[in-house]
């Protein structure tokens, strides 16, 4: 089943990318805060980041794996545990859903980003 990581690779290609989650951490797409998407201010760190379900933490970037240790149940179980009190259990076997949809439609190996509400590769800059 392919699942997101948090990864450091290609971290630093944008400016205001940043790694608080901890490498290797499953992480999920919970979408933009409300605030941003009343308001259309992108700029919160929340319209470009994963939060990682052991830290709690956000990353820019995420890598599409495939975690043969753990199935859908497994997996839905660990959000939910993650999430606790923060959203309610249905909200997180959503975001769960969610990212285990967004992880299947890439190959293993590639590294994500998320912009807005756009989840989309990141492509290593070539030196010229």
């Amino acid at each position: 089943m392919k699942l997101l990581i948090a990864t450091t690779e290609l971290q630093g290609q944008a400016s205001d990318d940043f790694m608080r989650a901890i490498p290797g951490e499953l992480v999920v797409d919970v979408g933009p805060c409300e605030d941003a998407t009343a308001s259309d201010d992108w700029s919160c760190a929340c319209a470009r980041s994963f939060v990682g379900l052991t830290s709690g933490r956000m990353t820019t970037t995420a890598k599409v794996v495939d975690h043969l240790d753990i199935d859908a149940r497994e997996y839905i179980e660990t959000v939910r545990d993650a999430f606790g009190t923060w959203c309610c259990p249905d909200c997180a076997t959503e975001i769960a859903l969610i990212s285990r949809r967004i992880a299947g439609q890439w190959d293993t190996g590639q590294i994500l980003e998320r912009y807005c509400s756009v989840v989309r590769a990141r492509l290593p800059h070539l030196a010229g």
